[in-house]
């Protein structure tokens, strides 16, 4: 799948290239020429890479739930929301009663 993806990425690039080539001329193949060449690059470590990045994610998605950080709260009780930063972005049920001005009460700005 990654291939077939690097492929069509390098097939744009490439086309991009020589549209611009067909529409600028041959000054663009100075700036052109060397960004082919990095998108081709990155597109071959990229390629080379995903192999392992995917046994990876599959190792630890075999191993789920033995991380330090989940044994350590699991020893100390922790129920989920209850961190620091629990309920921070959550808005409240109602919103708290509004009291009408005082009906004697004077327009702001006024003396």
């Amino acid at each position: 799948m990654v291939t077939r993806l690097a492929g069509a990425v390098i097939g744009m690039a490439a086309g991009a290239l020589v549209l611009a080539y067909v529409v600028v001329g041959w000054p663009i193949l100075v700036v052109g020429g060397p960004l082919l060449v990095g998108v081709a690059l990155m597109v071959g470590v990229l390629v080379l890479t995903e192999r392992p990045r995917a046994v990876l994610a599959q190792r630890r998605a075999v191993q789920a739930g033995t991380s330090p950080w989940q044994a350590a709260a699991d020893t100390r009780d922790e129920q989920p929301g209850r961190g620091l930063m629990s309920g921070f972005f959550e808005m409240p049920a109602a919103l708290p009663e509004q009291r009408p001005a005082p009906s004697d009460a004077r327009p702001a700005g006024t003396r």
